[in-house]
Formats: structure tokens, sequence, C-alpha cells
């Protein structure tokens, strides 16, 4: 799949402004005026960015507290018969 210009040119513009990219916004903004993309476009695609950038990240959020929710590994105890491969290093 392959996108036009115009839309490639949109597209960098909103993934600047949802990452905060603004040296990237800058050049992506000024080759959008370059192409002849009128300036009601680029708005558009700024909101846009904008107002998911609003939006809760849920998936993220959801994948944050499981892994801050799952145990950690306990340290294993090291004795005679121990095959962890630690290098002899037992208690």
């Amino acid at each position: 799949m392959s996108l036009d210009n115009r839309t490639a040119i949109l597209a960098r513009i909103s993934a600047s402004v949802a990452c905060n990219a603004l040296a990237s916004l800058r050049v992506a903004i000024m080759e959008a005026l370059e192409m002849g993309i009128n300036k009601a476009d680029i708005n558009e695609a700024i909101n846009l960015a904008l107002e998911i950038q609003q939006q809760p990240i849920n998936h993220v959020t959801h994948l944050t507290e499981q892994l801050l929710r799952e145990p950690m590994k306990k340290p294993h105890e090291h004795d005679a018969h121990c095959t962890c491969g630690c290098g002899g290093h037992h208690v």
C-alpha cells in the first residue's frame, strides 16, 4: 500500500503533533504549504491529532497497570544442589 504525497504529509503532521515533535512539525507544515495544501486542511489534521492526544490511552494504561500489579520474581535461594548456572556461588 502506498500513500499519495498529500496524505503522507498530513500523516507526518499528525504524527508530529501526537509526539510533540516541534522541529518535525515545522518541517512537515512547511512542506505541506509548499505542496499547495491549504491551511484549513493542515489545521484540520492538527486539530484531529490534538483531539486524539487528549483521549485516554486505554491499552497503554491497561498494560502498565498489569505489569506493575504482577509480583516480581523472588531471588532464588542457592544450595549445594542448585542447578541455576550461577557459577558455583552457593550460600
